[in-house]
């Protein structure tokens, strides 16, 4: 699978310094590091198309993109390819020079490219400095490492007689400025005036001193004009949930503007391949290595010599020396992604055998060779049983790639018919975390996010207010619109528009969480054992296979599904479990943790609603204790 947040469209290619670049790092570039040291780089199109992307500009010639983002699983050269990047910063025509009438040209060390009518035609910067962070204070890096061989050995080297001063701390440019490489230190990094900085492998970028370090140094970024462009690149294989580091801020990010919550702004270009497979199916070698090949693409050795494609129905198919499919597919087509290669270097059986061996680490699996999320040790559910009961993924992909929030806000309409039996759970606050409206489909328990509002990060969330009046109209609307049987509403900040709601509509549902006459209050810090005992229902029926249930039949009590809206999954991926002597409860990782589960609480709601309705659900009583005494 392959997330590119925002999907570009071929105009927007077109108008991109990114088919220049390639042309620039695979005639002055070598590979630098490994067993192909000191060959000629060639890319493959999933990478020739990610350059494209870094580098495509606004219709005035600026940067789209300040941040970009790449994500990788382990083996696929992410640092190297950092160090092309690198590399073309410091010495080629990177930033914007005016449109090209066509048959203008740029020529370096004695090679001409010529320009395509329209292309943007590009131009060195003034006085670059391009910083490579080290995680470690006592070694230089990977990308600087490989950016060094390139100024010493390749065709680089020729530019010494230029006035290029390439040493192992620093490389001087014959134009004016440098590359440097940095450490991890914040106090030495403050300050410089860079135009480009890579940093490798965010994932590890995991304590207070890094995450320092990276704040300063894209503050510099600041610091330089409009002239000088700048931007930064991260390059990471998958976070390990609940550590906060840079990886996991930016996959945030990346989900807060797919989902719409973040407006009005657009600098992060993210770019993430994977795969998802359950642990169950690791003994499955068929399964296995299709998810292998899924994750790796391009960058994993083909079996027989051929490059191949992945449809958009998830089969892997070979192509000829057209690059098209015995069915005429192509990398052109919608949805269609690159396979493994002729040219890929990693090596399947090798990974196989390492995921397999019975002394790794199965979340470790999932992580660096999957690229996918493992599963934090006291996570509620773990990513397979998530996963496992996703349903309608394509549906919610288009809605999606609509870019309109609208959209993907009411997907869920499409497979929710209105005379169908539902119940709501509603999860709700004022100033702080989120509130949530969850439905669940009573004859599969398919549950679906009907409205979410969160706290926005940094400055704008200080002053932010829920709209209780615009969920106050979407719970009306949904009485009014659809078949609900039954809704669980946590009391807390709510109780005025509850009681409302209790007069309203309480006569016209099936379901009360007790015998007390009451049909939706439902006190979640008063009602303790009836939230441990759903929690295990719902546990419970994660850890079954997910099945279809027609409309028409019998509801299956002990099926749950979740519609792959991206909010509500985050939700239930970040509960957090806590074990008390009488059961468990589940929470945020911490009490001030921007990772919320406000959705997946109302989910639990909606749930516990449900499986009331079909009797499912055994009512429970807090028992009160009094003093005995005993001899």
């Amino acid at each position: 699978m392959h997330d590119v947040i925002p999907m570009l469209s071929a105009q927007d290619r077109e108008r991109s310094l990114g088919w220049l670049a390639v042309w620039w790092i695979e005639t002055f570039t070598v590979i630098g590091r490994g067993d192909a040291t000191g060959r000629r780089i060639r890319h493959t199109p999933e990478y020739f198309r990610f350059i494209v992307d870094c580098y495509a500009l606004d219709k005035h010639g600026r940067r789209r993109f300040g941040h970009v983002f790449l994500s990788r699983p382990k083996g696929c050269n992410k640092s190297g390819f950092a160090a092309e990047l690198a590399l073309f910063e410091a010495f080629g025509p990177c930033r914007f020079a005016g449109w090209a009438k066509g048959g203008e040209t740029y020529t370096f060390l004695g090679c001409t490219y010529t320009y395509r009518k329209g292309e943007p035609m590009g131009r060195p910067i003034q006085s670059p400095l391009v910083t490579c962070l080290a995680t470690a204070e006592e070694q230089t890096g990977e990308i600087y490492d490989t950016v060094y061989y390139n100024c010493t050995e390749g065709p680089l080297s020729l530019l010494a007689g230029r006035g290029m001063d390439a040493g192992t701390t620093r490389i001087k440019l014959p134009q004016g400025g440098k590359i440097v490489y940095s450490g991890s230190s914040a106090r030495s990094s403050d300050g410089g005036l860079q135009t480009f900085i890579c940093f490798d492998e965010t994932h590890q970028y995991n304590n207070k001193r890094l995450r320092d370090t990276y704040d300063i140094m894209t503050q510099n970024l600041t610091k330089r004009g409009v002239e000088a462009d700048p931007w930064f690149l991260e390059t990471t294989t998958m976070y390990c949930p609940g550590e906060n580091s840079v990886a996991e801020q930016t996959y945030k990010t990346a989900r807060d503007l797919e989902s719409g919550k973040l407006t009005d702004w657009e600098d992060l270009l993210f770019d993430h391949r994977y795969s998802n497979i359950r642990r169950d199916d690791f003994s499955n070698s068929e399964k296995l290595e299709h998810a292998i090949y899924e994750a790796y693409g391009s960058a994993m050795k083909s079996p027989d010599d051929r490059d191949y494609i992945f449809l958009p129905d998830g089969r892997m198919v070979p192509v000829g020396k057209d690059g098209r499919s015995s069915e005429g597919w192509s990398l052109r087509d919608k949805g269609v992604e690159p396979g493994p290669s002729r040219y890929g270097w990693n090596d399947l059986r090798r990974v196989k055998k390492r995921i397999l061996d019975p002394a790794y680490d199965p979340d470790n699996a999932t992580r660096f060779y999957f690229n996918n999320l493992s599963s934090a040790r006291d996570s509620w559910l773990s990513e397979d049983m998530i996963q496992a009961h996703v349903c309608c993924r394509d549906m919610v992909e288009h809605a999606i790639s609509m870019r309109d929030v609208i959209e993907l806000d009411e997907a869920w309409q499409k497979v929710v018919s209105r005379d169908e039996e539902i119940t709501l759970g509603f999860d709700g606050s004022v100033s702080d975390d989120s509130t949530a409206l969850v439905g669940c489909r009573v004859r599969d328990g398919m549950l679906f996010l009907i409205k979410l509002e969160s706290k926005p990060d940094g400055p704008q969330g200080r002053k932010w207010r829920v709209d209780r009046d615009s969920f106050d109209g979407k719970v009306r609307w949904m009485m009014g619109n659809y078949n609900v049987v039954g809704m669980f509403a946590d009391t807390d900040e709510w109780e005025p528009y509850i009681a409302q709601w209790e007069l309203d509509f309480g006569g016209r549902l099936s379901v009360c969480p007790r015998s007390n006459g009451s049909h939706i209050r439902f006190p979640m810090n008063g009602y303790k054992r009836d939230v441990m005992s759903e929690l295990k229902t719902m546990y419970a029926a994660f850890n079954e296979p997910m099945r279809d249930v027609p409309e028409g039949v019998e509801p299956d009590v002990t099926n749950v599904r979740l519609f792959a809206d991206p909010r509500l999954i985050d939700h239930f991926r970040n509960a957090r479990r806590r074990d008390r002597p009488e059961g468990y409860l589940v929470f945020k990782e911490t009490p001030n943790s921007p990772h919320k589960i406000d959705a997946m609480m109302a989910g639990l709601l909606a749930y516990r609603a449900r499986d009331i309705y079909l009797g499912a659900a055994m009512e429970q009583q807090d028992v009160g204790f009094a003093p005995v005494r005993v001899w």
